[in-house]
């Protein structure tokens, strides 16, 4: 694990520091990991280096990813109850 040595503060509106504590507790990580992993994206994002969907297809192909069954519950909890909200938005 790499030795975190900077510390930073911002200011964020309640929306967005809501969405990375549901977030936080959807992944079991800490609120600075759904930040890290989120500037991550972005930044792969802006590089182009995410993969195309065929390259997701293939990955899925060689096999499930690298996930316990716990992360993998909490993953099919989390999905569900976006389902479940945005049936509920859409009634």
């Amino acid at each position: 694990m790499a030795v975190m040595t900077v510390r930073s503060t911002y200011a964020l509106d309640e929306q967005t520091a809501q969405r990375i504590r549901e977030l936080a507790q959807a992944w079991g990580v800490s609120q600075a990991e759904v930040i890290r992993r989120s500037v991550r994206q972005a930044s792969e994002l802006q590089a182009g280096t995410t993969p195309s969907p065929a390259e997701v297809v293939a990955r899925y192909m060689q096999g499930p990813l690298p996930r316990n069954r716990r992360e993998t519950q909490r993953a099919i909890r989390f999905l569900r109850d976006l389902r479940h909200r945005d049936d509920e938005r859409r009634a």
